[in-house]
Order: structure tokens, then sequence, then C-alpha cells
């Protein structure tokens, strides 16, 4: 009934609303925490579209009544302006006399009454848009973008999602969960680099930001004109920031209850309160999402930035104008005095000299002189504490007797602070002679590197001694000549330019381009068929053998875990060898930032504090230069160098015992395997967690159980092999390679190891279907739905119960091989991020396992978990293989085979007959010509 009334009330109102008065009287804003607790209620219903329309427009609404309140407080303060001439008395200047005192809160109260009508008219009732602190700080803490996020994942709306992800984790960095679900959107299909952005990013901010990115690409004349967006919108911003803080009286915790100020005093606490608000104001805007603290110095530096931008676009009076803008705040600054020296004399004196400063920065710079002169008189007379947010306020502003007691109080704070370090200093001393003291003791409480015995096959060539440190050694023989060139294979194969290096291809050095691969990208690859899944499992596995290795020579009593593993190579850059006299890798410490200077090492971040161990596999040695070297604190003196070699490790702890680089490479590429290892599980490397998942998932063996049922269900015990001729025929066989695996019956192909079978890509295993599977009989597959469904959650059961798998035809499967994965809807992976958050934080690790047996194969459901996936994609595998075998004549064979072998093992014996059937009836393979012909005939049909 709503509906048929609708259009012609829109008819009726649109005329009478303009474009700036949206929430106009005829339309009353909804309250903003009601959308937002109805979003929350409809959230745990799963209702995703009332979540998204209610938290959109409560978002909405609390951006509109922010506005309309600063616009009607700007508006009203430019209709009331004090100094307007009253009938008969002049201008109302307070305390001038009774009548004035009359005159100047007639301007007060109309002023009032300008704003409550203002907002009334647009916002309807007061009460109605005020919410609690508890709603104010979900909003602060951006909260709903959180319930954005999961409901826009479910109805499949993955740009949204990603952007109401990334807006709520740069306000609350510290969120594990909404990390994890970013990695997560990274790898998933059709997400793209640009939908991660702030949905609540100001304006000024934006524009700032841009311009410092043009400008550190030297694109100046771009950079400048997003700095001149960012001025003109830090003033709008400014003027609204400060008329929102002429709110209500702000008591500080219970004290309303006891507050008996008079008049004046009251006007006095509150007026204080709001121009300590409009002074904050300089902080709140210079404060963006992602930074703990506020730009320095925020709008002087747009003024630097501009004068620069301005001489390098030979654009001098702009450049003067800007420096001259940038001298208001800091007259004495030496760099920009003689910046406007040198403009001028370019530009000629006499014109520089008729180029002024921008007007709208003194009259800014002149209001917040005024505001920070009644503050302080607060402070000095009141008590009423100011801390002045600027570094440009003149020192006159504040009172000598402020000045003195703040000078009193920093030399009270340096000597506090001396005789704090005096006493640390005393306490380090004891604490080293308490340690050496201690040494003998230590020594034999702490494990003794090489004590344990490694295999035969691996030389210790080096020891801590010989290589002058501590906590170093030096292998030899740890990985084959192939082995190492299959990984140089890899690497050059899989490798991207600048991977692991924040995508730069020259991080070290300008000389030499870098590529790198991690194990999860290896094995991505080679899941996708671009290089071979041996390589990555190589690398996978080599790089277990050198942790084990090191754990093993170090005695950790402790696991040692990967904190992060990288297949590398550098190869120099042939034009620009000349005169090389840099590193290719500079001189570092792993898990501390060494200061050469001053021989020291500071743990603490950006350093990796938590790595332990670290350790480099070599793979090659044709190529010139790139020595490692282990040098003293000073960065210089070297104490021992390596030379790289296939199969060579070096491993040392990554403290600051050992600092170490790489010498220049000048000619050649040198590979290698990086290597850093943890003792805190917590910094375990996530991304090796999951490329053993993959891995794991990849080798997966046929179901033993499978097997003996297959075996138990067999018939009589006849000896035909019926292995076809194109099998008996070595030069068919060797044109058609697919066959000869076709003919292996069921037994053999089960007992291959799951690396063979997960090398081919899964376009090979999609081409040959019928030959693989033909040997199967479908029985095997009706009797036992329940071991292939097993390892499924119930809720992936519920979808595709057992009994329908069994009952499908073989043909419809032979037709898809990945059907599977095919029948799956976009909506299964919407059901994903519904558990990561529907039950808040803490619950959402358990959830996340749930639908992840739905989401296999496709690159957009690398959402869950690996492991389940793992597990889904394994059981799917096993189903496609087994159902196409009733469309072929193979039932006898397998089932003849399995019941002759009953006594024996029956894979080496079912091996053994083909082979041995083979030999004997090659001649007949060959006279059966026209049989072959048929039954290859039967073959491509299915």
């Amino acid at each position: 009934m709503e509906l048929r009334y609708a259009l012609p009330l829109l008819l009726f109102i649109a005329p009478l609303c303009s474009s700036d008065t949206s929430p106009g009287s005829l339309f009353v804003l909804e309250p903003v925490d009601f959308l937002f607790d109805t979003a929350v209620e409809a959230y745990y219903k799963g209702d995703w579209l009332t979540v998204i329309l209610n938290m959109e427009k409560a978002l909405r609404n609390k951006a509109t009544v922010r506005k309309v309140k600063a616009q009607c407080r700007l508006s009203c303060a430019n209709q009331t302006a004090f100094g307007d001439q009253l009938a008969g008395l002049g201008v109302a200047i307070p305390g001038a006399g009774s009548v004035e005192d009359l005159g100047f809160f007639q301007k007060i109260l109309t002023r009032a009454d300008c704003v409550n009508s203002c907002e009334s008219e647009k916002l309807g009732s007061p009460t109605m848009h005020q919410v609690t602190a508890e709603v104010q700080l979900e909003f602060t803490k951006r909260t709903p973008y959180n319930y954005l996020q999961v409901a826009y994942f479910k109805i499949n709306k993955l740009d949204k999602a990603v952007a109401a992800a990334h807006t709520f984790f740069l306000a609350n960095p510290d969120h594990m969960e909404m990390k994890q679900n970013l990695e997560y959107y990274k790898m998933m299909a059709g997400v793209q680099q640009e939908d991660f952005k702030d949905l609540e990013a100001r304006t000024h901010m934006a524009e700032f930001l841009l311009g410092k990115s043009y400008y550190s690409d030297d694109s100046f004349g771009l950079a400048a004109d997003h700095f001149e967006v960012a001025v003109d919108e830090f003033f709008t911003a400014d003027k609204e920031c400060k008329a929102l803080c002429e709110g209500a009286y702000n008591y500080d915790g219970y004290n309303y209850m006891e507050y008996s100020a008079d008049l004046f005093q009251t006007i006095t606490d509150h007026y204080m309160q709001v121009l300590n608000c409009k002074q904050h104001c300089a902080v709140e805007l210079a404060i963006t999402s992602g930074r703990d603290e506020p730009f320095d110095d925020f709008l002087p530096s747009h003024f630097n930035y501009l004068q620069f931008s301005y001489y390098n676009s030979e654009k001098y009076e702009q450049a003067i104008e800007c420096a001259k803008t940038f001298l208001l705040f800091h007259p004495d600054d030496e760099v920009m005095n003689q910046n406007l020296a040198y403009y001028s004399a370019v530009l000629g004196e006499d014109k520089a000299q008729t180029i002024s400063a921008r007007q709208v920065v003194k009259q800014y710079m002149q209001q917040s002189i005024l505001e920070k002169e009644l503050l302080y008189f607060g402070y000095e007379a009141f008590g009423i504490t100011f801390v002045d947010p600027d570094q440009w306020t003149p020192e006159d502003v504040m009172p000598k007797k402020l000045r003195d007691k703040q000078k009193a109080d920093k030399e009270t704070a340096a000597r506090i602070t001396e005789e704090i370090g005096n006493l640390m200093k005393e306490i380090e001393t004891l604490v080293e002679e308490k340690k050496k003291d201690s040494s003998e003791m230590s020594k034999i409480i702490t494990p003794q590197e090489g004590v344990t015995v490694l295999p035969d096959d691996i030389k210790v060539t080096m020891m801590s001694k010989q290589l002058n440190g501590s906590q170093r050694v030096l292998l030899d023989g740890v990985i084959t000549d192939d082995e190492c060139r299959e990984l140089q294979r890899l690497s050059n194969a899989a490798a991207q330019k600048g991977d692991g290096y924040r995508g730069q291809p020259s991080p070290h050095s300008a000389s030499e381009m870098f590529q790198g691969v991690t194990i999860l990208k290896a094995v991505k690859l080679g899941q996708e068929g671009k290089v071979p899944l041996k390589s990555a499992h190589l690398f996978f596995d080599l790089s277990e053998k050198v942790r084990k290795m090191l754990e093993s020579y170090f005695s950790l009593d402790t696991t040692l875990y990967f904190s992060y593993s990288h297949l590398v190579c550098r190869s120099a850059i042939d034009e620009k060898q000349d005169d090389r006299k840099d590193l290719s890798h500079p001189v570092h410490v792993d898990n501390c930032l060494l200061v050469s200077e001053m021989n020291e090492c500071i743990k603490e971040p950006p350093a990796y504090t938590h790595r332990d161990y670290s350790a480099i596999l070599y793979l090659n040695e044709d190529f010139e230069g790139g020595d490692f070297i282990f040098t003293e604190l000073d960065a210089k003196t070297v104490t021992a160098e390596v030379r790289p070699q296939c199969g060579r490790v070096v491993a040392f702890g990554a403290g600051k015992e050992n600092p170490h680089g790489v010498r220049a490479v000048t000619k050649g590429q040198r590979c290698a395997v990086a290597l850093w290892f943890t003792l805190d599980p917590a910094h375990e490397e996530k991304e090796r967690i999951q490329a053993q998942d993959m891995l794991k998932m990849f080798s997966t063996p046929v179901n033993e159980e499978f097997i003996k049922k297959e075996a138990r269900d067999t018939s009589k015990p006849e000896l035909t092999t019926a292995e076809p001729p194109a099998q008996a025929d070595p030069e068919r066989a060797g044109e058609r390679p697919a066959d000869v695996q076709a003919d292996k019956p069921a037994d053999v192909q089960a007992d291959k190891p799951a690396d063979v079978q997960a090398d081919k890509p899964a376009d090979v295993q999609a081409d040959k279907p019928a030959d693989v599977q033909a040997d199967k009989p479908a029985d095997v597959q009706a009797d036992k739905p329940a071991d292939v469904q097993a390892d499924k959650p119930a809720d992936v059961q519920a979808d595709k119960p057992a009994d329908v798998q069994a009952d499908k035809p073989a043909d419809v499967q032979a037709d898809k091989p990945a059907g599977v994965q095919a029948d799956k809807p976009a909506d299964v992976q919407a059901d994903k991020p519904a558990d990561v958050q529907a039950d808040k934080p803490a619950d959402s690790p358990k959830d996340k396992a749930k639908p992840v047996s739905k989401t296999t194969g496709t690159k957009a459901k690398a959402v869950p978990k690996p492991k389940a996936k793992a597990g889904g994609q394994a059981k799917t595998k096993t189903v496609d293989k087994v159902k196409p075998a009733a469309k072929k004549d193979g039932k006898q064979t397998v089932k003849t085979q399995a019941k002759h072998v009953d006594k024996k093992d029956a894979k080496p014996a079912a091996k053994k007959t083909v082979k041995v059937a083979a030999k004997k009836d090659s001649k007949k393979a060959k006279a059966d010509a026209t049989s072959a012909s048929d039954s290859q005939k039967d073959k491509e049909e299915l």
C-alpha cells in the first residue's frame, strides 16, 4: 500500500528540497544508534542485506549530522556577527555598561536561537541524534566496517568487502583476524589493488598524501596541484572542526553534581574548553589512519613542499609566495631564507618584493595566536591547563611567568633523567661483573655447537673458531649438483623481480637485479602447471633439511621455526659494473638495527627482532664476486669470508655478534636459498604452513581401505591381464604414453608415489580421465561413498550426499572431471567470512575452518584455511578418478587381479603380471591389430 503513494510523494517533495539540505524538514533523519543496533541484530540473524542497508545509512546519517551542525553554526556566526550597530547604542561591547552588556547578550541569544532553529529544521528534535559514549566509541573505532566487510562478502561483493576491511584495519592495526582476512583477500581472484582504499579518508589528508607521493617521484607539477588542493581543503576542514567544538560543556566525571560556579566563571570554564578544542584541531587534522603520531608541523610543511615543487617547475613567483608563507611560521629558518634569496635573485629583487605571503594563512595565524593568549591567561589565572600543539608559536605568546616555570621544569626533568642514566650504568656494570663471575657456569649450561653428529655426506668445513666469531658454521655437501640445478631452474622460471624486497628490482645496489620466489608462490605455480611441482616440493624439503641440521648442530633444546624462506638470485647488470665500490648487500644484522658509527646494534622495530638464526644455502659458483663476509660492528673490519658453491651452507646466530654482507656481483648470476629462523612459534612463517598444507593435499595417496574393499569385491580368480595392444607394442607405447599409463591396473596406479601424481598439471589429468579410470569398476564407488566423504564437514555432506555421488552415471563424471569444483557457486564462498566474524573475533579461528571443504580449487576461494581445503580437494580427486570407470569393460580385469594376489602383496604382483604379459604376448598383440584398434576407438569415445 505504501508503494502506491511513493512516486507521487517523491514528485511533490523533490522541488522543495535543495541539494545541500537534503535532510530538510520534510525528511527526518533516522537516529544513528537505532540504525546501528538494527544492523547488528540483523547480522546475528544472517540478514546481510539488512545489515548493509542499515549500517551504511547509519554512517551516512552520522556524517550528515556532523555536516549540518557545522554549517548551522558557521552560518549563524556570520548572520549575528559582533560589531554590528544596535539601534541607538552603537557597537555592543561587553563591560562598557549595563546597556552595552544587554546588547552583547542579545547577540548571544540571537545566535543561540539561530543555531537551534537551523538544526531543528534540518535534523528534527535535538535529542533524537544524541548517542551514548559506547555507540560513539564504536564509530570512532570504525566497528561498522567490521560488520560491513562480512556482509558484503556474503553477497559476493568482493570489492566493497575489501574496502570495508581495509578501512577498519587502518584504525585497528592490531586486529589479527582482520589482518588474516586481508591476507586472504589479496590471494583471491578478482580482487584488485585499488580495492584496498580508506572509505573514511578525509579530503585534505588524501590530497596531501598524493602530493607527497608525486613529490617523491619527482613529478613536481602534479605534486604542487595536490598540495594546493590540500591547503584549501585544510582550511575548510579546520573551520568545520572549530565549529563543532562549540557543543555542550563536557563535565569531568561526576563533578556536574557539585558544580556551582557563578555566571562569568561558568562562561569562562566553557569557553576555555571550546578554545582548547579549537587548538586541538591542528592535531586532529594532522592525523591519518595507519600512523601512530600526527604529522609534525603539518600546515607549514605544505608550503615547504610547494616552494620546492614550484622551483622545480620554474614557477618562481609561486615559489617566492610559498617560501614567504612558510617564513610566517618559522621566520628564522636558515635554509628557507637562503631559498627565498635565490628565488628573488632569479626573478628580480624588485618583482620579488611585490609578492607577499598568503593572506588566508596570516588570518589563520592571527586567530590561533589570539586563542593561545586567552588560553595561557586562563592557565595563569585559573590553573586551566593548556598544552600548545604547534611548533611555530612565537615565544612571547606565553607569559614570562609560565616560560620561567616551564624552563625550571625542563631543567628538573633533565637532571632526573641524568641521575636515572647514571643509576642504570651502575646497574649494567654490576650485571657485567656478575656475568664474568658466572661465565664458567654458563659454558656448562649453554649447549655446545657441533656436539651432534651430522650425516656422513655433510662436512663441517669451518666452525665458529675458524670463522673468527661465535655461533657460526660452514657446511658442505648439503645438497647435490642436480638439486642445485633444479632449484636454480625453479628460480629463473618462477621468480619475480623485486619479490621479497617490496617490489624493488634493485633494492640494495643499482648495479644488480634481484628476483625471488617464496615457497607458497612456487607451490601455487606448480599447482597451475607453470613450474614442475616436484621442484617446489624440493624447495620445501631442502629448506626443512637445513632447519633440522641447524637445530641439531647448535644443540637447541627448543624447536626452531621458519620465520621466512626465500629462493633468490641476484644478477649483475653488465652496463653498470664500471668502478663499482658498493656491496651487493650492505653489512647488516638480521635482528637489530646496526649503527656502525657507534659500534652498536639496536634491537627494536623495524628490525626483525624475533629472528634467532639465519642460514644461506648456495646453489652455484659460476659468477664473479658475490662472496659472503662477516665483519665487526663497525661494518668495515672483515673477520671471515665465504665463497659460495653448490651445496654449501653458511649458518649463524642472527644477533649483533654476526654482522654480515655480500660483496658486489660483477658478472653472472648468484643464486641461493635464504632462510631465517625463530624460536618463537608466534612468528612462524604463515606462508610456509599454507604451502605445506597444499603439498600434503597434492600428495594424498589413494585410500587404503578403498583398495582393500576393491579386493574383497572381486569375483572369480581369472589370470587374464586383458591389456590392450597399445601396451604390448613398444612403438605405439612411445607414441601414446597416456595409454601405457591407462593400462596399469588400479593397484599399480594407487601405488605410485604421491609427488609423481602431483607433478602432472590439472589439464593433463583432465585430458585422459577415461584411460586412467577405465580399469576401476563403478560398483566400487557405489559400495563405498562413506569413505570418500568421511573427512568433509557436515554442511558439505548435506549439500552433496554420498548416495548422489554413487547414483550419478559415469558418463556425467567423465565429461566433467572437475565437476565437484564447478558445481560450487559463488555463494559458497560467501559462507566463509561469516564464521570468521559473526561470533566476534574470539570465536573466529574455529569457525574459519567450517566452510573450507566447499571451496576447493579456485583461487577466489583462498580465504579459508588450507588444511581443510586440502582435505576437500583430495577427496574430490579420488571420486573423480573412480566414477568414470563404469563406462568401460575393465571391471573383470581388475577384479581378477585382485583375487589372484590375495595371498601376496597385491601391488607388486599386479605390476609383475602386467610386465610378463607384455613380454610374452608382444607378437600376439601385433597379430591382433584389428582388435586393438576397436579397443582404442572405445577409449576415444569415452
